[in-house]
């Protein structure tokens, strides 16, 4: 018997439209999967399917969902689970199956998943992966106009830890950017902020290239994710990420947070609030010394289900 997925598109009206799916071997892709409800949602151009009710081997499975070219795509599975500890906890799956780390961004959807069906008003304590996330919605009726959450807290690293310091001073680095400014930070993982000249280096950027050389020779496998920034107007940044295991990200919310974190030390940003645009969005970030508040818009694309 073949299965079917149904999307149900909002705003703009509501239609539905009906496909089979199937995977590239010919397979269904819902194999083992009972009836599956899930939304789709947007933040700042990061995507996560949102869900609840599976049980662990449902959910690896309907992880298959987020293929891009055979099934709806996104960066990851969210799946809300019962409330614990005065909180709301939820996991992330990525494509591959495997669990995912603390994601901001992803805190945001489930948030706007909960407020959706009526079980939070706009506020909730929403623990993801071992980090815990207070995020705060602002809402004008029934709608979310953007999302707050609260990060962990900033930790500057000393370039000393890592492995192949020298290089990183070395003609490697000198190569591969103009008068390089790098600074290493924690937060929710390991981040390697490059400041550069201008947005017009930026755009002309080589990310691939330039991010394959300097993970081989100055993070010696270690994965830290790297983000590439310069200022593109009053406390304002336009900012490139790139994550090893999928390339070139649409956005990063911790990421956004360490570039403004980097240019307010660096004195490119006189203000505590910092705008940080993006592939796919444009975060604003509010600093109090290492602690860090993010702002996104954050949209329910289409709901959908299986069966």
């Amino acid at each position: 018997m073949r299965r079917i997925l149904r999307f149900t598109f909002s705003p703009g009206g509501m239609f539905t439209f009906r496909v089979p799916v199937y995977s590239r071997a010919g397979g269904n892709i819902f194999s083992g999967v009972k009836d599956l409800q899930f939304v789709k949602v947007h933040t700042a151009g990061s995507d996560f399917l949102v869900c609840e009710g599976l049980t662990d081997a449902e959910t690896r499975r309907a992880a298959r969902l987020l293929d891009r070219h055979t099934g709806v795509g996104g960066e990851g599975i969210v799946l809300v689970l019962p409330e614990a500890d005065g909180g709301v906890r939820a996991r992330l799956l990525l494509p591959d199956g495997s669990e995912g780390e603390p994601c901001a961004t992803a805190a945001i959807a489930a948030a706007k998943y909960l407020f959706d069906r009526g079980k939070i008003r706009s506020s909730v304590r929403l623990c993801l992966c071992g980090a815990t996330y207070p995020v705060r919605l602002t809402v004008m009726g029934s709608r979310v106009l953007c999302a707050w959450v609260d990060l962990p807290p900033i930790t500057p690293r000393p370039l000393e830890q890592l492995k192949y310091y020298h290089g990183i001073r070395g003609e490697v680095l000198r190569a591969c950017l103009v008068n390089p400014r790098v600074s290493i930070y924690g937060l929710c993982g390991t981040h390697a902020v490059f400041l550069l000249e201008s947005c017009a280096a930026l755009r002309a950027l080589n990310l691939k290239s330039v991010c394959g050389r300097l993970s081989e020779v100055l993070f010696y496998g270690e994965r830290i994710r790297l983000h590439f920034a310069a200022v593109s107007g009053d406390n304002a940044l336009a900012m490139r990420s790139y994550d090893k295991p999928v390339g070139e990200c649409a956005s990063s919310g911790e990421g956004a947070a360490v570039v403004a974190y980097a240019a307010r030390a660096a004195s490119l940003a006189d203000e505590d609030r910092v705008l940080v645009k993006c592939l796919g969005g444009t975060f604003c970030v509010d600093l109090d010394g290492t602690a860090a508040s993010l702002c996104a818009k954050c949209e329910t694309v289409f709901s959908g289900d299986a069966g």
